[in-house]
């Protein structure tokens, strides 16, 4: 800086001042080369340098946006490879029904082969599976669908086991909710195939062979006849018949031969086994030994057929039929699993042959359930039937327990009492006029509209001395009418005797619950439990509670609440743990809807039981709590019926949708659905072999499967293709924009390093001058000076 004190001359001072330019051009050229920036910062430019920077920040996100674009290819690259390893295993498992269908002979060989290709074909399908589950990439799973899934609810599967013979029920491929009705029908009446009769005829030399019989209800089975001949010509013949496991062997000799013949007759062979089957036929020497093969031991097999079906039912009733009547190879019922195709999904039912055909005895629908020898007996409860012929005895067509209530002898009608029979499902009360003597197998005719209406039931009652009450008071309060729910007691004060007994058919009934509870199970005395206790149940209302496995309960009441007048808590506890409590009016009859929650043990249940709740006021009965214990018992082997249900168990989610964004605001960009390759109904829709592939049909259906697979397969890789296009084109686009973006930047900011280098030397050049013209004025002013010297 040039100081004031010390003047200087002018052409000094421009000189000085023209240096200093010139150095701090030096500067900011050396700046610039250093750098490669002619604009390092705000100050030096700023409309440049905030330009500069918004292009930079720009490329800076769309070079972000990049790499997630980069790895969302990544997930479509992953889904598209799973894909086509799954038209790879499609391909195989078409080769395998190819094979199957060269394979097509009912002999023991080609059914085999094809059982073993149906298991390899169902081994394909699961792989399928798991490529799809494992072509995630990200945390996303492009061929996996919206993840939504239908089953067959828990409850119908359950029910379905209630038809004897049914072991298990379940339904895959499944593309559509749909009810289906599952019924067992035919009277097991066993016959042979003709083809198969025949056949033996003219290979074994055998005459008049037939093959009948009725299924056994113990010991029935699904095998087909064998006979074997054993014998050369001219020599004695041993004849075995089996029905495997059974078998019975007869030798005919030629003696017998020669006698039968010379009378006129034919020996024969009639057998009739275990399982129900019998076999008969006529043995002629002549015709055995002009068989083409007449040496050694020739066997023939029958295919036994019998009047027994399964029928499956869907909700638009399309009717799907398996059944013994039917040729292997064409709709044949097999002991094991059997499958029914519809088109919303492929019912499974595996059945037990033996047990299916103990249902084809008379079915009997009433089956005593709930009797013991202080019900329905004793001079407490006069009216009842005998526990050994309670199905003779009580035939109702659905479950229900009675309650029956015998009067005084009428003294109107000297030598008559009145009997009522409460039908306690259907909450209808039967009145009949019976004579004051004992009676046995007496006749009552139900009344009302209900299905039990019009059932004739059989009752014993004893005799009683008219001129003597009955020895209990069981203090029953005011009487209310016949008919209602909760009905107690009849039309007049006289005390009464009362029995009843529970009768299960098609659903179950509660063990245990009678107009008067045991009083064993009850806590206080006998006049306050008298008029206590849990009356009945709706049958129909039984839900979750696992078929064929017997429920203990316990229901019990305590004292009134003294907060909320005239009511009293109710509670209920299965022998799981689980339990359930509501508040019950202490008057009258009301239902209560009962529920447990699921556990590990027991699905979700419930149940509606009506309950009259009336804790006594009088002495030794005012506030008396209860507990009273009763049992769900199932009937057994009387289910003919019921209905396999498919619901949505789990709704759709996008969960695996992946959206790519082109923008920062994640406004603009595209969605890649997840295209569901799984086999089930709503991915590619091909399903799981079915009857081991014992029918042409079956090997069609899966044929179709895979066609249909195919087909989603190919659309599937097209949506993944369009969107891998769209988003390479749009990274390809990010790419080179974000290049121009740069470059922009660049052009605003950047230095000419040949420009900044002449600049550079042009200044030094410019440095050097100044520094000789102020040199020279300097020595100007030298000169001045030695004048004064």
């Amino acid at each position: 800086m040039v100081s004031t004190d010390l003047p200087l001359p002018a052409a000094m001072r421009a000189n000085l001042l023209t240096l200093q330019v010139t150095q701090r051009g030096m500067a900011a050229a050396q700046q610039h080369l250093a750098t490669g920036l002619k604009v390092n910062t705000a100050l030096d430019s700023p409309p440049v340098y905030f330009t500069a920077k918004a292009l930079t920040q720009r490329a800076g996100d769309l070079s972000a946006m990049k790499d997630a674009v980069g790895q969302a290819i990544s997930t479509v690259k992953a889904g598209d490879k799973g894909a086509k390893h799954i038209g790879d295993l499609l391909a195989q498992a078409r080769g395998l029904t190819t094979a199957a269908l060269s394979s097509l002979g009912t002999d023991a060989g080609s059914i085999r082969t094809r059982q073993n290709l149906a298991g390899q074909f169902d081994a394909i399908l699961d792989q399928i599976n798991r490529v799809a589950r494992d072509s995630s990439y990200g945390g996303k799973n492009l061929l996996v669908g919206d993840g939504s899934k239908m089953e067959a609810t828990v409850e119908s599967k359950l029910d379905v086991r209630r038809i004897v013979g049914v072991t298990m029920a379940r339904v895959t491929d499944i593309t559509s909710p749909d009810s289906y009705d599952i019924r067992v029908v035919g009277n097991g009446e066993i016959s042979g195939a003709p083809e198969g009769i025949a056949d033996a005829e003219q290979q074994l030399g055998l005459t008049d062979l037939s093959v009948s019989g009725l299924m056994s209800s113990t010991q029935g089975n699904f095998n087909n006849i064998q006979i074997s001949v054993t014998g050369s010509p001219g020599r004695d013949k041993t004849i075995t018949v089996s029905n495997p496991p059974e078998s019975y062997t007869q030798k005919f000799t030629v003696d017998e031969w020669k006698a039968a013949e010379t009378a006129g007759t034919l020996p024969s062979l009639d057998h009739a086994f275990q399982s129900g089957s019998r076999v008969r036929f006529d043995v002629d020497f002549d015709l055995i030994d002009a068989t083409p093969r007449n040496v050694g031991t020739r066997s023939v097999e029958i295919e036994k057929h019998a009047v027994l079906a399964v029928k499956v039912t869907n909700n638009q009733g399309l009717t799907v039929t398996r059944d013994l009547m039917s040729p292997l190879g064409q709709g044949k019922l097999a002991n094991g699993v059997n499958d029914f195709v519809f088109p919303s999904g492929t019912v499974r039912i595996e059945v037990d042959g033996q047990k299916l055909c103990s249902r084809t005895d008379p079915f009997a629908r009433g089956t005593q359930i709930g009797m013991d020898d202080l019900r329905g007996t004793g001079p407490g409860f006069p009216v009842g039937v005998p526990v050994a012929q309670a199905e003779q005895y009580l035939s109702v067509p659905e479950s229900t327990y009675f309650q029956f209530k015998l009067g005084l002898p009428d003294g109107n009608s000297p030598g008559f009492r009145n009997l009522y029979v409460w039908d306690t499902r259907y909450d209808s009360v039967t009145q009949v006029t019976v004579p004051n003597e004992r009676q046995t197998y007496f006749p009552v005719t139900l009344t009302g509209s209900n299905p039990n209406s019009g059932s004739t039931i059989r009752l014993n009652i004893d005799a009683f001395d008219p001129a003597t009450p009955y020895a209990f008071d069981f203090g029953i309060p005011s009487p209310v009418t016949e008919g209602t729910p909760g009905w107690v007691g009849i039309t007049d004060t006289q005390p009464h005797s009362t029995g009843w007994v529970g009768i299960a058919t098609n659903s179950p009934i509660l063990d245990g619950m009678g107009g008067i509870p045991p009083f064993a199970d009850n806590v206080g005395n006998m006049a306050s439990s008298a008029s206590q206790g849990v009356y009945n149940l709706a049958p129909e209302s039984i839900r979750g509670f696992l078929p064929s496995v017997n429920t203990r309960l316990r229901f019990q009441e305590g004292l009134l609440d003294s907060a909320g007048p005239g009511q009293a808590t109710l509670m209920v506890t299965d022998d799981l743990g689980r339990s359930f409590q509501a508040a019950v009016p202490n008057a009258g009859f009301t239902y209560v809807d009962v529920s447990f929650a699921e556990t590990d043990a027991a699905p979700a249940s419930s149940m509606r039981v009506g309950v009259i709740s009336r804790l006594g006021t009088g002495v030794g009965q005012t506030l008396t709590p209860f507990w009273h214990d009763v049992e769900i018992k199932w009937p057994e082997g009387t289910r003919e019926s019921a209905s396999l249900k498919t619901a949505l168990v789990t709704p759709a989610n996008h969960t695996n949708d992946m959206f790519v964004a082109f923008d920062t605001s994640h406004t603009n960009g595209v969605t890649v659905e997840s295209q569901n390759l799984q086999i089930e109904g709503k991915g590619l829709h091909v399903d799981y072999s079915q009857n081991g592939w014992m029918d042409r049909a079956d090997i069609e259906n899966a044929i179709k499967g895979l066609d249909t697979a195919e087909q989603r397969l190919r659309s599937a890789t097209q949506v993944l293709t369009n969107g891998m296009g769209i988003i390479t084109t749009r990274e390809d686009f990010m790419r080179g924009f974000s290049d121009v973006l740069d470059e922009g930047a660049n052009k605003l900011i950047l230095a000419d390093q040949n420009e900044e280098g002449t600049n550079l030397l042009t200044l030094q050049t410019r440095q050097q001058l100044a520094q000789t013209a102020l040199g020279l004025a300097n020595q100007s002013q030298q000169a001045i000076l030695s004048l004064f010297r």
